[in-house]
């Protein structure tokens, strides 16, 4: 049967093959950006039912695997399979698969593991959130609450399992950086640290391993340092119960947010600076540590402006600039910034309560 149409291709031109030629790579790299969502959630279902902790080195036939994990046989392989193509996980034509340097990432038991990751950006409430960018645009309010019922740390506080998979998410993260916020901070004998916002207080007790003659107070919210075991363990480290919305613990000589000021829109981050001067002498320092955005976006990981999105859809905060950092200390009543320590990750950097 023929079909009729009144549709007449353009005629092809030695011009109209070399535009064609030419879009050919970006329209696939377009492609691969806009289903990256489905990337995404092919990752976290695999972590979700256990299969990069239940693949072995020799490899395994995914049919017996999916019995063992309890899964739909037919539905885990054609997962595995395009996880394969995407380079996670070897998987042969028979149906073997194996480990490669990608897939050891999503194990849960060797690190460096992005496992907890993986689960948290796909988990629910985060999710719904990025379908709610566009809320974002028009109104520049964050998304959670919006799409969520509540802000994100009340949602959190009522929804068990994915408070366990932040916090595992939280405890993941940036393997070894106590240590190297550590080994930058200059304490002197006797001087007190106070960790506002501190958790479960892996910091402080990282510090204290450090300079033997030195107090640490982590201060947070009871139900924060109730899952850290409060102070136990250390006879040098106590706790104070809070909010640094409210006021800070008075009496030390360094005060330290970590990871605390990304969380939080201007006016927010520059209440807590100030409840931190308030609580220091003149001369006292303060240490923020957090990603540090350069000017220009040319100069940027991609991923510190994925992150400066994420914190404006989960809290309405943002990553930072230094210029950006150095107006919220100055209003605050802060010198400018020094940088102690600038990595990929995160920079610490210090300034002093004038």
């Amino acid at each position: 049967m023929t079909i009729q149409t009144s549709f007449q291709a353009e005629p092809v031109t030695h011009e109209n093959a070399e535009i064609g030629a030419s879009a050919a790579s970006n329209i696939r790299r377009m492609q691969e950006l806009i289903r990256g969502m489905a990337v995404t959630q092919m990752i976290a279902a695999a972590c979700e039912v256990g299969l990069p902790d239940a693949v072995d080195e020799e490899g395994t036939s995914l049919t017996p695997l999916s019995e063992h994990l309890k899964v739909h046989a037919d539905v885990l392989t054609r997962v595995a399979r395009a996880l394969s193509s995407h380079g996670i996980f070897e998987v042969d034509a028979d149906g073997r698969i194996r480990h490669n340097e990608a897939s050891r990432l999503l194990r849960t038991t060797t690190g460096p593991s992005l496992h907890w990751a993986a689960r948290f950006w796909a988990m629910p409430g985060v999710w719904r959130s990025w379908g709610a960018l566009s809320h974002c645009v028009d109104t520049g309010e964050e998304a959670f609450s919006h799409v969520n019922g509540q802000d994100f740390f009340s949602y959190m506080n009522g929804s068990p399992e994915e408070e366990a998979l932040y916090q595992r998410y939280m405890a993941s993260g940036y393997p070894g950086r106590y240590a190297a916020i550590a080994d930058v901070l200059t304490v002197a004998p006797g001087e007190r640290v106070i960790d506002v916002g501190g958790g479960t207080g892996s910091l402080a007790r990282t510090i204290l391993e450090r300079n033997p003659t030195v107090q640490a107070v982590v201060y947070d919210q009871a139900s924060v340092i109730s899952a850290g075991s409060g102070a136990s363990g250390h006879d040098r480290l106590s706790t104070c119960v809070g909010s640094f919305f409210d006021a800070v613990p008075a009496g030390g000589d360094i005060y330290i947010l970590s990871w605390i000021l990304h969380d939080w829109p201007d006016e927010k981050a520059e209440s807590i600076l100030r409840n931190c001067r308030k609580a220091m002498d003149a001369g006292a320092r303060l240490v923020v540590v957090d990603r540090v955005l350069q000017e220009s976006p040319q100069e940027c990981d991609p991923l510190d402006l994925v992150l400066d999105l994420q914190m404006l859809l989960l809290h309405g905060g943002r990553e930072r600039t230094l210029d950006d950092f150095n107006r919220l200390l100055n209003a605050a009543d802060f010198s400018a910034p020094q940088v102690l320590s600038a990595r990929p990750e995160f920079s610490v950097i210090q300034a002093c309560a004038v």
